[in-house]
């Protein structure tokens, strides 16, 4: 279980710190997209600096996750940004093939394998 742990921290820290890199420095292609999810694209990237907070949340979020202790922590941060990219795929985006879903498929199951792993930690948070 341990493995599997690390493998999913990786991958889940490497999508995110990669991601939101590329919110500073456009190096990864532009992914086919529909008008309407262009348009809500361009309207977040107008606003001249949700964008770039989002793209700072994944990079932070995705560094906490590499690390042991700290995934926990992670994971509150990308939460928010991580419903928001499952709604956005699956809404906007559904209607350009397996991609958007495959990549719904991967959040929801590293997120949860992450969490469940943690259900210690999670009690904590939330005292009776």
């Amino acid at each position: 279980m341990k493995q599997i742990d690390l493998v999913f921290r990786l991958l889940l820290g490497a999508v995110f710190v990669l991601f939101g890199s590329s919110k500073f420095h456009a190096f990864m292609p532009t992914p086919p997209m529909t008008p309407k999810a262009a348009n809500f694209i361009a309207a977040i990237i107008s606003t001249g600096y949700l964008w770039q907070t989002v793209g700072i949340l994944e990079v932070l979020g995705g560094v906490l996750i590499f690390f042991r202790k700290t995934t926990l922590t992670g994971l509150l941060i990308l939460a928010p940004i991580i419903v928001n990219i499952i709604l956005y795929l699956g809404f906007l985006q559904s209607s350009i093939g397996p991609a958007p879903f495959l990549m719904i498929f991967f959040l929801l199951l590293s997120c949860s394998i992450l969490a469940w792993k943690r259900k210690g930690q999670w009690k904590n948070l939330f005292p009776k």
